[in-house]
């Protein structure tokens, strides 16, 4: 009878453990295809990209930190909060969706990469944002 009982337990058990770990992979995969829906990479570039309007708003001294062009800017959308706001000279973008792009810079040490703020109706520059 012990045995039938622990072998039922184990059972119970193993396929408690069997669930919980698929629905962590699905969750991941959830994760990945969310992240991969608001980057842009060069796929599905628009006619329009708001990579390369924005590089053409940027001072001569930042396209010149920037490592390679405008095609090797990442673009996420985000919300636009009160601590990425304090580079931002316009304070109204503060809880709203922006384009962050995320562009390589030449620097050798870490953090190498600058972010940019872009308006997400007309692509205008709103300002850099702090980097990790």
């Amino acid at each position: 009878m012990s045995k039938i009982s622990l072998s039922i337990l184990s059972a119970v058990l193993l396929l408690g453990l069997i669930a919980c770990s698929n629905q962590n992979g699905q969750e991941n995969n959830n994760d990945e295809s969310d992240v991969n829906s608001t980057e842009q990479g060069d796929k599905g570039v628009k006619k329009d990209d708001v990579r390369e309007i924005v590089w053409k708003q940027l001072s001569s001294e930042q396209i010149e930190f920037i490592d390679g062009t405008w095609k090797d800017g990442k673009v996420t959308i985000i919300i636009l909060n009160e601590n990425m706001v304090t580079h931002v000279a316009d304070k109204s973008y503060e809880g709203k969706e922006v384009y962050l792009i995320d562009f390589p810079t030449k620097s050798k040490s870490i953090p190498n990469n600058m972010i940019v703020y872009a308006d997400i109706d007309t692509f205008d520059y709103i300002g850099n944002g702090p980097v990790d």
